[in-house]
């Protein structure tokens, strides 16, 4: 069989509620990685709070890549070699930081190594979402330097006031020329740079692996995962996806706390 690239988010579709790799998932990944298919972690973590998954899934070949921060970063496991890195200067940022301010929002700024958690903007609880693998500051906006480059920034509010927020950005396109956002989940909304995409990184390293989207299996289960459900042949929806996920799926499978990933892994490659 031609190797396959298997791109998996993270949260809430690999992982369980507990933000743990279970042992049935992790057996069917590392059996599937030694008959040489391409296991890829896809999702909007940095690198520090993925970093322990690999390790525990012994991602560590010449060819082994991860997709970070929704597909603003491509870069393999083994060499550090980046691929992709698009990122954002602070000072592009005011229009936009001003509006979310304004609505009481809290925001914060997520970089390789730290997330810079804004105290003008009110308490967030990011931190309590994701985890603490990274290290965490909570700063003024007025004390990071303008040149500050980051990959992301994040909202992390109730569901009701991410939607009234995500009804003014579609409505408000000249805030949004250079931003792309997404849910990651129904409490966290994504900021990365135009055009970054899961999917757009998917194609990035498909290239690289002299792959096409043939080739290409993919799990998900919220909205920052459609791109690679429109790029990829085969495409599995958790049981506990979003309804939009569900309906581009090619294939659902049980849910996150069920080993889902494992369930429809093992069928399809008859393990």
């Amino acid at each position: 069989m031609t190797p396959k690239l298997i791109a998996l988010d993270m949260d809430n579709t690999l992982l369980k509620s507990d933000r743990t790799l279970s042992h049935k998932n992790a057996t069917i990944l590392k059996k599937l990685h030694d008959d040489n298919h391409h296991i890829v972690l896809t999702t909007g973590r940095p690198f520090p709070n993925v970093q322990p998954f690999l390790t525990q899934l012994d991602l560590s070949k010449n060819d082994d890549y991860v997709i970070l921060f929704n597909g603003g970063v491509v870069k393999n496991i083994s060499t550090n070699e980046t691929l992709l890195n698009k990122r954002f200067m602070l000072s592009d940022m005011s229009e936009i930081f001003n509006l979310i301010h304004n609505l009481k929002l809290p925001i914060d700024i997520v970089c390789p190594e730290i997330v810079y958690s804004i105290a003008d903007f009110g308490q967030s609880n990011y931190v309590n979402l994701i985890g603490k693998l990274l290290h965490y500051q909570q700063v003024s906006i007025t004390d990071l330097p303008t040149t500050l480059t980051f990959n992301k920034f994040v909202v992390c509010e109730t569901e009701d006031k991410l939607n009234y927020l995500e009804n003014i950005l579609n409505h408000t396109p000249v805030l949004t020329k250079n931003i792309s956002f997404t849910r990651s989940r129904r409490t966290l909304l994504e900021f990365v740079p135009t055009n970054v995409s899961k999917g757009a990184a998917l194609k990035v390293l498909l290239k690289k692996l002299s792959l096409t989207s043939k080739d290409l299996i993919v799990f998900g289960d919220e909205a920052n995962d459609l791109s690679m459900f429109k790029l990829a042949t085969v495409s599995v929806a958790m049981a506990n996806a979003i309804p939009l996920i569900k309906s581009a799926a090619t294939d659902i499978t049980s849910s996150n706390e069920e080993d889902g990933v494992a369930t429809f892994l093992s069928s399809y490659f008859n393990l």
